[in-house]
């Protein structure tokens, strides 16, 4: 017998938080049964199924047509939109209680001033990524936070514009010291504060953040995450 309810299963507590903070953030929930679940947040619809089957079956009813993020969905989606990039896993902090920071690691709210330095560094040199005036306004609305060692700027995380954690950089002389940890550790516990679930998605290939966020505590998705722009005009860069 079938769930009233795609987001009540017991499989999707990921995705279900996911759709869910964003219906709660500026959202709007556009569809949701038993198979499948489509969520609108700004210029993207945000989306889990249980099959391809049903993507294709709402598609051709009208339904995602736009930008669209196809969250814990099975890998054969790939197949309907000839996405060349590898697919990600998203993730939620579903516990309760953020997790513990570490005190010898000081993670402190970047200026606006420094946009371009941010924006340099998680973007390079990649012509469709975020541009100086967009991580500007990032940094004025959702914030970036650096963390501080010895003085010094050793990295930066961040979020998107949908709310979900990204533009995690740990700069080379800085590595291995737990300091990616740390910035995500302390973007949780911020995120939190707004009583919004923390979340994000890495790319299925990147190992060392796939570790992370397992050693961390957050929950991954039982199926893959695709983004997959429409003819809305689209915002890049929203991997962790």
């Amino acid at each position: 017998m079938g769930m009233s309810n795609i987001l009540e299963r017991e499989d999707k507590r990921v995705e279900a938080a996911t759709l869910f903070d964003a219906a709660n953030n500026g959202g709007k929930i556009v569809l949701i049964d038993d198979r499948i679940s489509i969520v609108k947040q700004g210029n993207w619809e945000k989306c889990t199924a249980l099959d391809v089957s049903d993507i294709e079956a709402y598609k051709k009813k009208g339904y995602l047509r736009g930008n669209v993020v196809y969250v814990g969905v099975p890998f054969e989606t790939k197949s309907l939109f000839g996405v060349s990039d590898a697919p990600c896993k998203t993730f939620a902090y579903l516990n309760p209680l953020p997790p513990e920071l570490n005190p010898d690691i000081t993670v402190k709210r970047l200026a606006p001033s420094l946009a371009g330095l941010v924006r340099d560094k998680y973007c390079g040199e990649e012509e469709d990524g975020y541009s100086v005036s967009d991580m500007e306004n990032i940094m004025r609305t959702m914030g970036v936070f650096g963390a501080i060692v010895d003085g010094k700027l050793a990295g930066f995380i961040g979020r998107h514009g949908d709310g979900s954690m990204g533009m995690l950089e740990v700069f080379d002389d800085f590595r291995r010291r737990g300091i990616g940890a740390a910035l995500e550790r302390f973007l949780i516990g911020y995120v939190m504060t707004f009583m919004r679930t923390p979340h994000c998605d890495v790319y299925i290939d990147n190992a060392a953040s796939l570790a992370l966020q397992q050693k961390i505590g957050l929950t991954p998705s039982g199926g893959y995450t695709f983004w997959v722009p429409g003819e809305e005009k689209s915002q890049p860069c929203q991997i962790l």
